[in-house]
């Protein structure tokens, strides 16, 4: 009999860790367990330990068995909040020791609207080096142009490398003290002689001295141009790298001891597994909330809804993920933390928004704010905190069961939540506590309302014509003050949404992107020899980039027939200001019948997102980077139909009546477990239906169906 065997998937959040549990099979369990920052192996543990009990298991017996665990989270994002970071050095193409102090005056990343347009409010991000850990070294290389036939090729070397400035650089740096040394030349995306040069100094000076620090180049960690949004990335890397390690290895080394046999992984933020010892960790700052948009390709490819909003409201977090004709899409240069980075993300829109975040009254403005502070896995005055929160008005209103939060594993105290609101919020204001609880609510639903249609209407798309993905542990407590205010073609909550993002860590691919910036010109009056001369310049970069999966994959105990790739590229019009990201399907340019096939790629691409007049072949097309994924299979959770039961939900399932506060009145709301529904059901609001990770509020106007795989489709009456 073969042994079973299991794949654990953890999504650590701001209050909560969630566990998604697979067996080799495609079954799974949930898990869910209130985050522990300062020891995370506690939250760890405790997720995989509510899944495992549903099986009757331990976590021994699952990590004996396992053959991977993948651990997501924000532990990175607050290293950079709370400049809790490695002490930097940077050595720099002279002339540019200012660049990580200007950083291009992005002053106004991460604020609101209203801030944006007051400068005296704008204020640049904490130092991720320090001015005096900056040393300049003396060097230059060409980096090409549009008229490239008639100047340097791009990577010539202009100003050879001052080698004695790097010796010098060095030795300052580590009499400073520093940590890590990082190096970046302005040209090296098109010949990295001279950082690679650098590098081999500041080791052979390291050992020199019987040090271990650390050496990174910008290189290796994105060779693109944009010289500040890719020197940003570096100090991210140099700065979170060894903290954050340390908290992976916790986690890793906690599940070791239980018997688990191998490394242990994280999500990157396009979507790519890696071991917590990829070199590059920094692109695993937002693992999190890439996982619920994963999850959400999943389900979208699997019902056949290439047009998905995912919609995740969590206790800390609200994020918006948009599936556009089945594509994700990928920024090249996102923000997080106040940072603009240079490293391929997954677009995800992210709002100030979430059961944990703090409600305040001005009684001499009669002004309600929500947020930005939270208080995480405090959760309200009804737990751990003495700030009033949304969690705690859900309670007060009758929406929360207080004997279920969390299965039952947490106690909270209702009468608390609703004393602490009256008199911080309603009295201050002169108003009913239940009346003002509802007005707060319709100003968190219209908040995230007007963020969706933003995002959808500054595409040119319609709502209607989207299917809405509601997750999160409050995404369908909430999805009746969403829905009101925005019509969409359907409106689906999966049983496990609670731990939706944990599931889009399990169902990821395995694969690592490169991306390698290139100079590629393409005009119609262009010689063919010249056209192949460039298409040459494809095919080698990437052949080295395919290279370099290869080993890469190979060191994680993938052999190489079992290694895959995916060819990209990102182009535009000459003339233009953006790019697109376009997958073509050859992987090498050697023919013209090739280079016509990537330029078709783009044409293709283009004319899905603008009218066919908008081409411009005339000016010709410009390849400014292209992209390798080197991918390997992996098992993926299954999703299993069942047999259709009827309207009637089954008596068992019925727990009962609450009353509930709900558009200005008390209403006895029928109260349903959802593990005991089956598929077929029709529930009539009013309705609640709750599980031990969450809680779906169903209005007196709406029903759910549960439909063959028990998916709750949220409808109007």
């Amino acid at each position: 009999m073969t042994e079973t065997k299991y794949i654990v998937a953890q999504d650590a959040g701001g209050s909560m860790t969630d566990c998604f549990l697979v067996d080799t099979k495609g079954n799974f369990s949930t898990g869910k367990f209130i985050t522990h920052p300062e020891e995370e192996r506690i939250s760890y543990l405790g997720s995989l330990n509510d899944a495992a009990a549903k099986w009757n298991m331990d976590t021994k017996t699952i990590h004996k068995s396992a053959i991977s665990s993948t651990y997501t989270g924000t532990s990175m994002i607050n290293i950079l909040l709370t400049q809790g970071g490695s002490n930097v050095g940077l050595l720099i193409t002279r002339g540019f020791a200012h660049l990580p102090i200007i950083e291009r005056g992005l002053t106004w990343i991460g604020q609101t609207y209203e801030d944006i347009l007051h400068q005296q409010l704008h204020e640049h991000t904490p130092w991720l080096v320090q001015p005096e850990n900056i040393k300049e070294v003396t060097e230059r290389i060409n980096v090409g142009s549009y008229y490239m036939l008639h100047h340097s090729f791009p990577g010539t070397v202009i100003i050879p490398l001052l080698e004695q400035d790097v010796v010098q650089g060095v030795n300052e740096l580590l009499d400073n003290g520093v940590e890590i040394i990082s190096c970046l030349t302005l040209g090296s995306y098109t010949n990295p002689v001279h950082e690679n040069r650098m590098a081999e100094i500041a080791k052979e000076i390291i050992a020199e001295r019987g040090l271990e620090t650390p050496v990174i180049t910008s290189n290796e960690m994105c060779s693109v141009p944009n010289e500040t949004e890719r020197l940003k990335t570096l100090l991210i890397q140099c700065y979170i790298q060894e903290t954050a390690r340390r908290a992976l290895i916790s986690v890793e080394d906690a599940a070791k001891k239980e018997g688990y046999a191998y490394d242990l992984m994280t999500l990157l933020g396009y979507g790519a597994a890696a071991t917590v010892r990829y070199p590059k960790l920094a692109e695993a700052v937002a693992s999190g909330p890439t996982g619920g948009l994963l999850g959400g390709k999943f389900i979208s490819e699997f019902l056949d809804r290439p047009n998905m909003i995912c919609w995740d409201l969590g206790c800390t977090t609200c994020d918006v993920g948009l599936i556009a004709g089945g594509l994700l899409p990928v920024n090249k240069s996102p923000e997080f933390a106040a940072h603009k980075v240079r490293m391929p993300m997954i677009a995800i829109d992210c709002l100030g928004a979430g059961c944990s975040h703090v409600v305040k009254a001005d009684a001499a403005s009669g002004r309600i704010t929500i947020g930005p502070e939270s208080v995480r896995a405090d959760l309200g005055t009804m737990y751990a905190s003495d700030e009033v929160t949304i969690g705690d008005i859900d309670l007060t209103l009758g929406y929360v069961n207080p004997d279920y939060f969390l299965g039952g594993t947490i106690q909270v105290n209702r009468e608390r939540a609703k004393e602490e609101l009256t008199k911080r919020v309603a009295e201050p204001l002169g108003q009913d506590v239940y009346d003002l609880s509802l007005k707060i609510l319709d100003l968190l639903h219209d908040k995230v309302v007007n963020h969706i249609n933003g995002i959808m209407l500054s595409k040119g798309l319609n709502p209607a014509e989207f299917t809405l993905l509601v997750h999160g542990a409050a995404g369908p407590l909430h999805l009746w003050g969403v829905e009101r205010g925005i019509h969409f073609q359907e409106v689906l909550v999966v049983p496990w949404s609670a731990v939706f993002s944990s599931f889009g860590v399990a169902a990821a691919d395995y694969f690592h992107r490169y991306d390698k910036a290139v100079t590629f010109f393409l005009t119609p009056d262009m010689a063919d020899d010249v056209k192949l001369m460039q298409g040459n310049v494809l095919s080698q970069t990437w052949a080295e980039l395919e290279e370099r999966g290869y080993r890469e994959l190979e060191e994680e105990g993938f052999p190489r027939d079992q290694i895959s790739f995916r060819h990209g590229i990102s182009c535009r019009y000459v003339g233009q200001l953006s790019n697109w990201e376009v997958p073509v399907e050859v992987g090498r340019a050697e023919t013209l019948e090739d280079l016509d096939k990537i330029i078709h790629a783009f044409e293709a691409n283009y004319t899905n997102i603008y009218p066919s007049g908008a081409r411009y072949p005339e000016a010709g097309y410009q390849i400014t980077e292209i992209y390798v994924e080197a991918a390997a299979e992996k098992p993926k959770p299954a999703i299993h139909d069942y047999p259709l039961q009827g309207e009637a939900p089954p008596e068992k399932a019925h727990k009962g009546k609450r009353e509930a506060f709900f558009d200005g009145e008390w209403i006895p709301f029928d109260l349903y477990e959802q593990d005991l529904l089956e598929a077929g059901n029709r529930i009539d609001g009013p309705a609640i239906i709750e599980h031990t990770q969450t809680t779906f509020l169903i209005p007196p106007q709406n029903y759910v169906e549960l439909d063959e795989y028990k998916f709750m489709r949220y409808k109007r009456k």
